[in-house]
């Protein structure tokens, strides 16, 4: 799809929780008609996604100041890289492009970003987590330049689920 619309990403802040919950939400609401098994629309409470301000910062993507998409960046990630944990890289999730954006190069653009900000903050690279049964999405980032590096089982045998885990080294 060719978009052109002025794009422009910016640090969100508390004020913005409702609209990153609508996004989140949305996006959830898209993976469960589609039978992809990842983000459920409960997660996205307003108050859950206003908790990410304590632990994390977000990133607001926006095209023609409309809210288009969203990140958020993190200097570790125990729960998830547990004994390869490393504050020397930074760490994305909750990479979402709404879906009137999808199929743009919005998505890569804040990946760029991230690495961008990554790289202003002085770290070795990037990293982030994708779910292992979802072969696209892996690939996508695997397209994006991002080398795997190991999988997590996150209590599968109980709900969890498993993950991969990806880097991209400066």
């Amino acid at each position: 799809m060719s978009f052109s619309a002025e794009m422009k990403i910016r640090e969100a802040g508390p004020e913005d929780v409702p609209i990153l919950a609508e996004m989140l939400r949305e996006a959830a609401e898209r993976m469960v008609e589609a039978g992809v098994d990842q983000w459920k629309p409960e997660m996205f409470a307003e108050e859950a996604v206003r908790g990410y301000f304590e632990t994390r910062r977000v990133f607001l993507l926006t095209a023609d100041d409309q809210p288009a998409g969203l990140c958020t960046l993190q200097c570790g990630d125990p729960s998830y890289w547990k004994e390869l944990d490393d504050e020397r890289y930074l760490y994305l999730h909750r990479l979402t492009v709404r879906p009137a954006y999808r199929g743009t190069d919005f998505g890569a653009r804040m990946l760029r970003f991230a690495e961008e900000e990554a790289l202003r903050q002085g770290k070795l690279g990037l990293r982030l987590d994708c779910a292992a049964h979802l072969p696209k999405l892996n690939a996508y980032y695997q397209n994006q330049g991002f080398r795997f590096v190991a999988e997590r089982d996150l209590n599968r045998s109980v709900g969890g689920r498993y993950v991969n885990l990806y880097q991209k080294t400066f």
